[in-house]
């Protein structure tokens, strides 16, 4: 391994230590969005999953990953081929690979807050079941995006400077993702609903019909936009960088 490698990967460490929180490792809380006339009261997860929260149901079930199945996450290669991003799994950076590091993300105390990534619909669905939540529809994300308002004053969910509410491309380095809720929320208390990792929706309940919202910490501004769709289509067992976990659950 070239020492300047080593030298590389240890400062990215070290420039997430100044962001790496107290709140690690917490549980996953849920919010309560209130409904209106138009759509029904709904708990959604305060913080997008974390890396540490995901490893515990992969040592629970046994769970292997859309990724980890086919070697990597998918992307287009022009036109509508695709082809495998060898090595990007929820527990591995190509970068560790580079480096020769052999101890997974969710080894690593310095990435285990945050948010899971690499993931397909399927993988999303799995930990769901598991959790005994689901996947939000289009329309109560959108719903919990607006913190539950009709008239929504805001361009992002909590404010109009991006910069302090999200993670983007034009506040990170583009290489990993940052811990989960260090960021402004939005009214209602939820984090990250924009930036760091993407998330899945349904188009409405019951379906198989998948869209990604939201953006990444790696997305340039315009796809922080909550209007915005991911310009790749989610399709059921295909692993996506940009995907990550967030779900909601009915009020009973």
């Amino acid at each position: 391994m070239k020492i300047s490698s080593v030298i590389s990967f240890l400062f990215l460490v070290l420039l997430r230590w100044g962001h790496h929180q107290s709140h690690i490792e917490g549980p996953s809380k849920m919010v309560l969005v209130p409904g209106n006339d138009e759509i029904e009261s709904f708990y959604m997860d305060q913080y997008e999953l974390t890396i540490a929260e995901f490893a515990e149901f992969v040592e629970a079930t046994g769970y292997v990953t859309e990724a980890e199945k086919l070697g990597g996450t998918m992307r287009l290669k022009g036109g509508t081929n695709w082809e495998i991003i060898e090595g990007k799994a929820w527990n591995r950076h190509t970068l560790l690979d580079e480096n020769g590091i052999e101890e997974t993300l969710d080894k690593i105390p310095e990435f285990r807050n945050h948010p899971v990534m690499h993931l397909a619909p399927s993988d999303v669905q799995a930990y769901a079941n598991w959790v005994n939540k689901r996947i939000p529809t289009l329309q109560e994300w959108m719903h919990a995006v607006k913190a539950g308002q009709k008239d929504y004053q805001y361009a992002y969910p909590g404010g109009n400077d991006l910069r302090k509410l999200g993670w983007y491309e034009g506040n990170t380095d583009s290489w990993f993702p940052m811990d989960v809720g260090t960021k402004i929320p939005n009214e209602l208390g939820i984090y990250d609903l924009v930036g760091n990792a993407a998330e899945v929706v349904l188009l409405e309940k019951g379906s198989q019909e998948f869209q990604v919202r939201g953006g990444t910490f790696f997305s340039s501004k315009m796809f922080l936009e909550p209007e915005r769709k991911a310009p790749i289509g989610a399709v059921w067992n295909r692993p996506l960088d940009m995907i990550g976990i967030r779900l909601v659950k009915d009020v009973q």
